[in-house]
């Protein structure tokens, strides 16, 4: 399949560094953003500002007209939050498009409503074949540095691995490198629940708990996002990759990561409206903090970190309160 168009539906920072990325491999590029007046700016201003050093080139079409930007493609990337990407699967849905289009989900999250990973709530608006031919593009690589053209590597996975090799190299850079995984489960979980640790990592920051406190918050998480990853049927050894404790490394420890800085902000004592308005963007851990509570809940799985996390953000609980429970949990062996 020769792949000459593409679109990106989300002009975050995500969205746009990939879509520049395409775009400098000579792919025809389209970039979807859902808000008419932020699109409108966006092509005049060719910046986000919350990623000024990455300029988009004006051979990227910026549109806000979803059948425009899809006219044509032979991948499709969802790039937009996460408790979004239903509404943007109807919309795409009802528009034209290739049938041996191939699906992109770069969006971390699990639905609240559904309990549902991405790739299956995009299935569900995409029945038939579109449906089928879906990939996961994840693993340790915030914007701010793939803008920048800094070495990065990451997980393309798909039940279809022949999907999965084509996604692989039409990302190959010198400085991208894509891995392929047949475990969309996995890859998916440990993208979507490394936030709520992220978040409980900067929280610990915030009150200046140290590096032992991080690395045991680290470890224990990985523990729970496994935990979640076999109710879903997910391998173990995907959370030991750069979709799983990859990613998990980074988004816990990096000044990029918003996740991690909102819960730093939080630490120090500021609101959840505080702390959102000073970071600009959408923080995803808080949406999956409440959905893999939720599952946890109903499948009694052993998740206290996410308990205690969930606590902080949904019932007002002291953070310092909520570090004292962990460590006050009943004595066990460590698996």
């Amino acid at each position: 399949m020769k792949i000459k168009n593409i679109a990106v539906l989300g002009a975050g920072s995500w969205g746009a560094t990939l879509a520049v990325l395409l775009n400098e491999k000579k792919y025809h590029v389209s970039l979807w953003e859902f808000c008419g007046k932020q699109a409108s700016l966006l092509e005049k201003s060719r910046k986000l500002s919350f990623l000024p050093g990455l300029k988009i080139p004006k051979s990227i079409l910026i549109t806000n007209d979803i059948s425009e930007a899809v006219k044509d493609a032979l991948i499709i990337i969802f790039a937009v939050p996460s408790q979004t990407v239903r509404n943007t699967a109807k919309m795409l849905s009802a528009v034209p498009f290739p049938e041996n289009t191939i699906i992109v989900n770069v969006s971390k999250g699990i639905e609240i409503k559904t309990s549902l990973l991405l790739s299956d709530v995009i299935k569900q608006e995409l029945p038939g074949k579109p449906g089928k031919r879906i990939v996961a593009l994840s693993g340790p690589s915030h914007a701010e540095e793939v803008s920048r053209k800094m070495s990065t590597a990451i997980v393309a996975a798909s039940r279809n691995l022949s999907l999965a090799r084509t996604i692989q190299e039409v990302f190959k850079t010198p400085y991208f490198r894509t891995y392929t995984s047949d475990d969309i489960t996995g890859v998916q979980i440990g993208g979507s629940l490394k936030n709520i640790i992220a978040i409980a990592a900067g929280i610990g920051d915030g009150m200046g708990l140290g590096d032992n406190a991080k690395a045991a918050l680290i470890t224990r998480g990985s523990f729970e996002i496994m935990q979640l990853g076999k109710l879903y049927g997910a391998k173990d050894t995907t959370f030991a990759g750069l979709s799983g404790m990859g990613d998990l490394i980074v988004t816990c420890t990096s000044s990029n990561s918003r996740n991690r800085n909102f819960g730093e902000k939080i630490g120090t004592g500021k609101t959840i409206e505080q702390s959102l308005a000073e970071i600009g963007m959408t923080v995803e851990g808080i949406s999956t903090t409440r959905a893999a509570r939720k599952i946890a809940k109903k499948h009694k799985i052993q998740m206290p970190i996410t308990e205690e996390l969930y606590q902080v953000l949904f019932q007002k609980k002291n953070p310092l309160k909520a570090e004292k429970e962990l460590m006050a949990r009943t004595l066990k062996s460590e698996y």
